[in-house]
């Protein structure tokens, strides 16, 4: 398999992270695997195959920061994804919404 991406992937030790729909709804916790300035390989905490679209965002637990993404390829649990576009800041309120206490309970 030829490897097409711009930079280096920095492997990362179980950093948390959530994937969120284009409307900011919480879909499921994943683990990021590897990052770049430009994508991501995650390993998602849910059916990959229905539950997740092909364009979403992914929120970095870590930094605090989301990127609008896409899913450029999948096996199993585990996702590519290229970034659309650089980190986003989160605001204090939607971090508690999407990482907060009951976050995954839709109001």
């Amino acid at each position: 398999m030829h490897d097409r991406r711009r930079e280096a992937r920095r492997r990362t030790r179980l950093r948390p992270a959530k994937l969120l729909s284009q409307a900011g709804r919480f879909l499921c916790d994943c683990t990021m695997v590897e990052h770049s300035p430009h994508g991501a390989r995650v390993r998602a905490f849910a059916p990959v195959q229905t539950a997740i679209p092909d364009e979403l965002f992914l929120f970095d637990e870590v930094e605090s920061h989301k990127h609008r993404a896409r899913i450029v390829w999948a096996n199993g649990a585990e996702l590519g994804l290229v970034f659309d576009s650089l980190a986003l800041a989160v605001e204090t309120q939607e971090r508690h919404r999407i990482a907060g206490r009951f976050y995954a309970v839709s109001p």
